[in-house]
């Protein structure tokens, strides 16, 4: 009856794991006695990298690990020649939740490339101004101007976006 449970168990668990392995495309990259090397292009982060290696670290059964944020890969070097196919199971499945959880501590690349895209124009604007303008002056120019003009059609929006603008032109954090 407890083998019955525990197959009945594996077999709801295994479509799970297998998903996020799909999604996370793992790969065997080289595996010999007590070595193996993962890989996947969703590990290709500094900070997944770090946090791969310091999750394993804390594995008895793991001698050594070290993870490469360029590559995606994963070497782990183990203390006995052989794991067993649940070691092994166990091991990817802990990468790949290590990786998962880590996606809500970095930055996205589209929010990277918008960084990068409004730092380019700020540089433009500033360059093409002498430093008279910036990219945040002309957004609090373009709220005071719309704030002013907009009070007689809305004049609750109108007085938010001259509170916004006064906000940005007021801020302490070493912008202003």
């Amino acid at each position: 009856m407890m083998q019955s449970l525990i197959g009945l168990g594996a077999s709801l668990i295994a479509p799970t794991l297998m998903k996020k392995l799909k999604d996370q495309k793992v790969q065997v990259v080289h595996a010999m006695p007590g070595r193996v090397r993962l890989q996947s292009d969703h590990w290709k982060n500094e900070q997944i990298a770090r946090a791969l290696e310091s999750e394993f670290s804390t594995i008895p059964l793991v001698k050594n690990v070290s993870a490469s944020g360029i590559t995606g890969s994963l070497l782990l070097e183990f203390t006995s020649d052989h794991l067993t196919p649940e070691q092994f199971d166990e091991i990817v499945q802990l990468a790949v939740t290590t990786s998962t959880e880590c996606y809500r501590y970095i930055d996205s690349k589209m929010k990277k490339s918008m960084k990068k895209s409004v730092h380019s124009v700020d540089t433009m604007i500033k360059k093409q101004t002498g430093g008279n303008a910036d990219i945040e002056s002309l957004l609090v120019l373009g709220l005071v101007f719309k704030g002013a003009t907009g009070f007689t059609t809305n004049p609750a929006f109108a007085g938010s976006l001259l509170y916004w603008a006064y906000t940005l032109l007021t801020r302490e954090d070493g912008r202003s």
